[in-house]
């Protein structure tokens, strides 16, 4: 039984170093058991420029605060670090994001001092191999302020070749009906746009040839760059003090593609989904 891993850093770990390390790696594709490990930073500042470049391609305005999804790409290199250790059965390469839960208990100025912690422990056995929980916690002067769940699939030997896309219930068509689709082109190269503003240069974003050996025809978008090109296409709603905000990755978004963004007003939350032309869910998700 592998022992519980606690890592105290003095700053962000070095994207390029844990690239390489993810590069080399050689681990076995077998289910393996995944021990307690975290790691925390204690101050970690946003980078002006790199900021600019996630609110361009995202399509959020320079507002003064940090959007919502942003805590996350600042915490990528300590769940970099926590994916490469040793004790994790898994190469870092290739691991899928499937699922979301970010909640903001307040908005966070551009130069707020962060403190950021991410642990992980356990997994799910799931019909195309196993699910892993990455939680990340963010504090500011000892208060937090900002968390979320990442739920990552790690696809092993005798899963299903693909994560099947669906149709929307004929009760989420209602719910969509009377909402006015914005229609994006997502270009082939947006997997290296977002990699350079956001460091996560996993390459099943990149190219079909790098995509293939992980069961994807093409290059599939970031979820995350989805994600946030979701929010900042909600306007006010997604620049509320207090959110939180959820979504499913139903299907990879392949690279280049045209999709529809919706939004359906809910009781207590606006339902949101991007969508194939022809009806198949990417993603879906709510905003409260």
């Amino acid at each position: 039984m592998s022992l519980p891993v606690s890592l105290e850093l003095d700053a962000l770990p070095s994207l390029g170093v844990q690239l390489v390390r993810a590069a080399v790696a050689r681990k076995p594709a077998r289910a393996a058991e995944v021990p307690r490990l975290e790691v925390r930073v204690r101050h970690v500042v946003a980078e002006p420029q790199r900021l600019a470049r996630y609110r361009a391609i995202c399509g959020f305005e320079a507002d003064g605060f940090l959007p919502a999804t942003y805590p996350q790409v600042l915490a990528t290199p300590l769940h970099m670090a926590l994916l490469n250790r040793p004790e994790f059965p898994y190469r870092l390469l290739g691991m899928i994001h499937i699922r979301n839960v970010i909640r903001q208990l307040r908005r966070l100025p551009d130069p707020a001092p962060l403190a950021i912690s991410c642990f992980l422990e356990g997994q799910r056995e799931v019909r195309l191999g196993r699910e892993l929980d990455l939680s990340t916690h963010v504090d500011v002067d000892g208060v937090r302020v900002w968390e979320a769940v990442t739920t990552m699939l790690r696809r092993l030997p005798g899963g299903e070749s693909s994560r099947k896309g669906r149709k929307a219930p004929e009760e989420e068509g209602t719910a969509f009906r009377d909402s006015r689709p914005a229609r994006w082109m997502v270009p082939a190269g947006m997997g290296r746009r977002y990699a350079r503003a956001s460091g996560d240069y996993n390459p099943i974003h990149f190219s079909a040839l790098a995509a293939r050996p992980f069961g994807f025809p093409r290059a599939i978008a970031h979820g995350m760059w989805t994600l946030s090109r979701c929010l900042a296409e909600m306007g006010e709603a997604g620049e509320a003090p207090a959110l939180t905000l959820t979504c499913e990755f139903r299907r990879p978004l392949y690279l280049p593609s045209r999709v529809r963004f919706q939004t359906a007003r809910q009781e207590e939350a606006i339902a949101f989904r991007v969508s194939a032309e022809e009806g198949e869910v990417h993603l879906e998700g709510s905003l409260r």
